[in-house]
């Protein structure tokens, strides 16, 4: 994968497939929109598993989710076919532990005629049941082939399989949280019990250690690659240049050794005091791998990139919020240079320049704007209540000049820039947040809802 290509991984959910019907209702009709149904999930790309077969008991509803649950699937789809009483979704729903998204087809019939289907009805007396079980529900109305039919069934099924994931996240956590940064420290049985990710801790002086005699010829090699993108780091300091480079092959060691996911980084004082490094480039470039990697030891902020790219699949970024412009409805997202190459605005030049870091003035650092786009910008923090999810839609402008030294974002939100920034202070937000590209409010709506934690949409 090139280091310019901005794709991750991302966890491919699992969907089951149920059609139920009355027979008092246009049957053969139903049966005919049933197997386009299932024809147009397959079309997507998902893994589907179950039938068009129209099921019209609780007992034949009973014995289709059982052998859907083999499959242990993210999200059950629920074709209302026909209208129905509520038995079989409540059947279903008592086998399979997972959201469900109903469907609900259109009327066919001319006007004046009975109700073929009357499936829309169906739809809404399922929902009514499966929310008093306790269901995450969505729903989708339309006819197999509509355009955007499945956009809310996307965003449901991404959030699901992300949960699925996050239940077995496992990261890093490399020294502790700064003094005095409260918003970067957690607690470890809340997060595994809410969220499901699970920390390993390394001690600062293991990491320099391990770096210091990581092997020469892995040291070498992550060099090679990193200066093939970026020249300039030819340009820095020798030493620091080397320690660039043995602390990625310490770091990254660690991430295969204890199968993790990402890290959270304690990244001062002591690297740049006891190692003579700013670590933000290494960082950047084990982002460039696919990890996940946060600054300040901020574990919930790595837990938000995590979910961040695992619904998006693509790669994201943690940020200081560090200036307003109310002109242009924007905030400034910056950070001092932790950036992957992939995020890097494309610009006259292929070269993505690392040079010293901003106040420390030692290597190494990225120093480069973020390309443009539509995005995400999303924080999972502790308020008064526990955890919740705050998320807004907008844009990152393309802005030629790297505003603030290191990477600097410029976001349009779709709310005004004023309101995020009093929601983000007055509310007392965490003050790291994360974006992504994309617009992905739906997903972190269901994901909010599916964690059963307070959901803040702006």
């Amino acid at each position: 994968m090139s280091t310019r290509e901005n794709k991750r991984e991302a966890p491919v959910p699992v969907l089951a497939l149920a059609c139920i019907a009355r027979p008092t209702f246009a049957v053969d009709y139903a049966q005919q929109m049933a197997t386009r149904a299932l024809a147009a999930l397959q079309q997507e790309g998902w893994p589907v598993y179950g039938e068009a077969r129209l099921l019209m008991d609780a007992q034949a509803a009973h014995e289709q989710a059982l052998r859907l649950k083999e499959h242990e699937p993210d999200v059950l789809v629920l074709l209302c076919a026909t209208f129905s009483d509520a038995s079989m979704v409540v059947e279903l729903a008592d086998q399979l532990a997972v959201p469900v998204c109903l469907w609900a087809l259109r009327e066919p019939g001319a006007a004046g005629e009975r109700l073929w289907l009357n499936s829309l009805c169906g739809a809404h007396i399922a929902a009514h049941a499966l929310r008093k079980t306790g269901r995450v529900v969505r729903y989708l109305y339309g006819d197999p082939g509509e355009e955007n039919l499945f956009v809310p069934l996307a965003a449901l099924a991404r959030a699901a399989a992300t949960r699925r994931r996050l239940r077995a996240s496992r990261l890093g956590l490399v020294g502790e949280a700064p003094t005095g940064f409260y918003g970067c420290q957690f607690d470890d049985l809340a997060l595994t019990r809410v969220i499901g990710t699970t920390v390993s801790r390394l001690d600062l002086q293991r990491v320099f250690s391990a770096a210091r005699s990581a092997p020469t010829s892995a040291v070498a090699a992550a060099i090679a690659s990193t200066q093939e993108r970026s020249p300039s780091l030819q340009a820095l300091a020798p030493e620091e240049v080397q320690r660039f480079g043995a602390a990625y092959v310490a770091l990254r060691t660690f991430l295969k050794e204890q199968q993790l996911d990402g890290l959270a980084v304690r990244c001062w004082p002591e690297f740049p005091q006891d190692f003579g490094l700013m670590p933000c480039a290494t960082l950047g470039r084990l982002a460039d791998d696919g990890f996940i990697c946060a600054c300040e030891a901020d574990l919930h902020g790595a837990v938000t990139l995590l979910l961040l790219q695992w619904l998006s699949g693509a790669a994201p970024l943690l940020a200081d919020v560090v200036a307003l412009n109310e002109e242009t409805n924007t905030i400034s997202l910056w950070h001092c240079g932790n950036a992957p190459a992939c995020l890097a605005r494309a610009g006259a030049a292929e070269e993505v320049p690392l040079t010293v870091h901003c106040n420390r003035r030692i290597g190494v650092a990225g120093n480069f704007a973020i390309r443009p786009g539509p995005a995400t910008l999303a924080r999972l923090g502790v308020g008064p209540d526990g955890y919740r999810l705050l998320y807004v839609e907008g844009e990152i402008l393309d802005e030629p000049v790297n505003r603030f030294a290191g990477n600097t974002a410029v976001f349009r939100p779709i709310t005004a820039a004023r309101s995020l920034l009093d929601r983000l202070i007055l509310d007392g937000w965490e003050h790291h947040v994360a974006f992504v590209a994309g617009h992905q409010a739906q997903a972190l709506e269901a994901l909010a809802e599916l964690l059963q934690i307070e959901g803040v949409a702006l």
